[in-house]
């Protein structure tokens, strides 16, 4: 393993492929093997806090995304405001279960800007993280259009109530693009809410949505729900 994990640091994009390949195949090999999987998680650390290509970086992302822990997630978040490196440790803790994940997640959103500080904040709507719900009703209302966006978009995938009052109000602010945003993120609050048997806030949700000055598709989509949500 320590042969082919020195090739994977050298690695560089347009070269053979080989030792990635065969990396790739013994972590497959290792399935249900704790033991083993712990010893190519800890190796591929080691790459990671390396002075690695990208191209070697980003093959070790894609396997942690598969076999990575909460063991992976100090050395993935330190590459979150790299310009580089974001999109490739986002890749990974997406697909990792944990708390540590989320935390990570939530605490890299204030120090970064412009399309990392996006992209952090669709990894957390991604992983439903509804503890960052009231910080990122924060930034629904930021300047910035395309953080707000991104806000309020992940705040429709999270659901719950602190995301649902965000977009109360923010529906009655927004406009533009924006507004359509945050209404299709309402609605899919409100669908999130039958699916949690909680039929009487999103009915009321879909009635809001139902008004006369709501774009014609919200209206078509907020019938269909109040249809849904009445069914016995």
């Amino acid at each position: 393993m320590e042969q082919l994990l020195e090739k994977v640091k050298t690695y560089d994009w347009g070269q053979s492929r080989t030792a990635l390949t065969e990396l790739s195949e013994l972590v497959k090999k290792s399935h249900g093997n704790a033991a083993e999987l712990s010893k190519y998680e800890k190796g591929m650390l080691g790459v990671l806090k390396s002075d690695a290509k990208r191209a070697g970086k980003q093959f070790i992302c894609r396997q942690l995304s598969i076999i990575g822990t909460e063991r992976s997630v100090p050395a993935l978040a330190s590459m979150l405001a790299g310009e580089e490196t974001s999109d490739m440790a986002r890749y990974a803790l997406e697909r990792i279960p944990g708390e540590a994940v989320d935390d990570a997640l939530r605490k890299a959103v204030p120090k970064t800007k412009g399309k990392i500080k996006v992209g952090i904040i669709n990894s957390l709507g991604q992983r439903g993280d509804k503890k960052s719900a009231k910080a990122l009703s924060g930034l629904v209302g930021s300047s910035d259009k395309m953080i707000a966006g991104a806000a309020a978009a992940a705040l429709g995938h999270i659901g719950g109530s602190d995301a649902s009052k965000a977009l109360a109000k923010a529906k009655d602010a927004a406009a533009g693009k924006l507004r359509n945003i945050v209404l299709d993120a309402y609605l899919k609050c409100a669908d999130r809410m039958v699916a949690g048997g909680n039929k009487i806030g999103a009915l009321s949700i879909y009635k809001e949505l139902q008004k006369k000055d709501m774009p014609t598709p919200i209206r078509t989509a907020a019938l269909r729900g109040i249809v849904n949500a009445t069914k016995r």
